[in-house]
């Protein structure tokens, strides 16, 4: 039985009873007129970009993900990024050459660091919505939803401001589902597999996980391919294969082994919680509820231990709807993804699951069955008004998931503890270290200790230097006359033992031709981790030119000097 509500003023459609009968026909216009869903989807676009660039104004201090990459970026060339990253880092080849390109145009800062991934998260919107339009055609309050769950959730926010390639991540799967996606609703119009086919290897190019979307893609539609049995099509297919093939080859010879072995396998360790444990049947399924109602599923908000439930069990409603309305290929594209990396995670190649951070690949997909899922569990409520008013209050939630992170990060600006001491630090220390002096980093100046990895704390001290040292931003180059008492060359050290025999080298070439007439250890107190108290330790070395030593009581002055915050 059904009730049909005829008020012509309000556009009402029927109300089906049961959620089996509001899966094969959409029928969310019962919530608001399609003008109406416009002007929503209209308000949550120009609200997602608006919380992405505040999030990018609010130039939080690198944290120290960014920092292992950054770090990568001084002294390298384009060449360079081809080898082995520091750090543990692996990062796909194109989106190290394009943050190579901005440095080189704009110099090396939080800013130019963090430009090209906001540039992926403001494009990766439009693209999402136009993406959604293909698949919830007809439905414009599910739409609505699907575009506000995007737009305010809080990774790909996030992810917008990092300086890693989070954000190529999501903007990838969203190039390569878009024309797959069109080509499905439109099999006779095969520009759209050919577009797919060119924009592959690029997409492979700019994301690791990209290959996951990709392979998705070309098992979801090899079963149309074949029921249209035109060799056109085959050769389209054929070529996007053959394409993706080439350009994962290409790129894994180019790059080659991303990491010594000892490297891999410490990312093996840190991943070990986002591998599937194959020894017990149980210990599987609890690790699949886990992950599916965890970090990955937080649109617009969740977390870890169940945190994300509410999602998934709107995606799989979600998913239903699109099955039971014949849309199989479209949801083969959104889920085929997750198979293939849940296939790497059991090989121990790629984490699924833990973050949401290393799943922006998967936010398409579940950002559309969220918003879908969530409208039909809606409409199975008979109640017209409780639904309305449930959905104001879906929109205002929403609203209040992409406006209250903000307002938090502003208050507390920086991810943790440490990267706003190490930058506060930083800025005042060059500064004030430049004055009246040439000043140097015994490190990049001199290569001490640079043959060794650059791990921990150093990450952050080194790309704050390039950043605030008047001598990197080239606003005080050094001097090319000798040093003086009047103008004397400070070098630094950081972190480095003045025992060290890498030291003892630098420092006896240094005084072949002149002359050491101070050295000042700064101990900065900070704070690591989740609150453990530490010290940084800065050691300013100060030289003149030989023949203008002091008296001999006022060499290592301010030895063990102690600067407080």
């Amino acid at each position: 039985m059904s009730v049909v509500i005829t008020n012509p003023g309000q556009h009402e459609g029927p109300i089906r009873p049961g959620l089996l009968g509001l899966i094969s026909e959409p029928a969310d216009t019962t919530f608001a007129l399609p003008s109406q869903a416009r002007w929503l989807i209209t308000f949550f676009l120009v609200l997602g970009a608006a919380l992405r660039l505040v999030r990018y104004a609010q130039n939080l201090p690198l944290w120290s993900d960014e920092c292992f990459l950054a770090a990568n970026f001084i002294g390298r060339d384009y060449l360079g990024l081809v080898k082995p990253l520091e750090n543990g880092q692996i990062a796909p080849i194109l989106f190290l050459w394009i943050e190579r390109f901005v440095l080189d145009l704009l110099g090396f800062s939080e800013w130019s660091l963090r430009l090209f991934p906001l540039l992926c998260g403001l494009a990766s919107l439009v693209l999402f919505w136009h993406l959604a339009r293909q698949v919830l055609a007809g439905q414009p309050v599910a739409l609505a939803l699907a575009v506000g769950i995007m737009a305010v959730s809080v990774h790909p926010i996030r992810h917008a401001a990092d300086a890693k390639p989070y954000a190529s991540d999501l903007l990838t799967a969203l190039m390569l589902l878009t024309p797959a996606v069109h080509w499905l609703r439109r099999p006779g119009q095969l520009g759209w597999l050919w577009l797919l086919t060119g924009l592959v290897p690029i997409a492979l190019g700019l994301s690791n996980p990209a290959v996951f979307v990709a392979g998705g893609i070309g098992l979801a539609i090899v079963g149309q391919v074949r029921r249209l049995a035109s060799w056109k099509c085959w050769l389209a297919f054929a070529s996007y294969g053959l394409v993706m093939t080439a350009a994962f080859g290409l790129l894994f010879s180019l790059v080659g082994q991303p990491q010594s072995p000892q490297v891999l396998e410490g990312l093996r360790t840190y991943w070990a919680p986002a591998f599937p444990p194959f020894s017990s049947v149980w210990k599987l399924a609890a690790w699949l509820v886990s992950m599916h109602t965890g970090s990955a599923f937080a649109y617009p908000g969740g977390g870890a231990r169940g945190g994300s439930s509410a999602t998934f069990l709107a995606c799989v409603v979600g998913a239903a709807v699109l099955a039971r309305r014949g849309h199989g290929s479209v949801l083969a594209c959104l889920l085929w993804p997750f198979a293939l990396a849940f296939i790497a995670a059991g090989l121990r190649l790629y984490p699924y699951g833990s973050e949401a951070r290393l799943m922006q690949y998967a936010a398409p997909s579940i950002c559309l069955l969220c918003g879908l899922g969530a409208v039909t569990t809606l409409e199975c409520l008979g109640n017209l008004r409780l639904r309305r008013n449930l959905l104001r209050l879906a929109v205002l939630g929403l609203v209040v998931c992409g406006i209250v992170p903000q307002v938090v990060s502003s208050r507390f600006p920086y991810r943790m503890v440490y990267d706003h001491q190490s930058r506060e630090f930083a800025r005042r220390f060059w500064v004030g270290q430049s004055s009246g002096a040439d000043l140097n980093c015994a490190h990049l100046d001199y290569g001490v200790g640079m043959g060794q990895k650059w791990v921990g704390r150093k990450a952050w001290y080194l790309c704050n230097q390039m950043i605030y040292s008047p001598h990197r931003t080239g606003s005080a180059r050094p001097s090319p006359r000798k040093p003086s008492l009047q103008r004397p060359l400070r070098c630094v050290l950081f972190d480095e033992p003045f025992e060290s025999p890498a030291v003892k080298e630098w420092l006896e070439a240094m005084q072949s031709h002149l002359a050491l007439n101070s050295r000042t250890v700064y101990q900065v107190p900070v704070t690591v981790g989740e609150g453990r108290p530490d010290i940084d330790r800065w050691e300013v070395l100060e030289f003149v030119a030989r023949g203008n030593e002091p008296a001999p009581d006022l060499v290592r002055r301010g030895e063990n000097a102690r600067l407080r915050r």
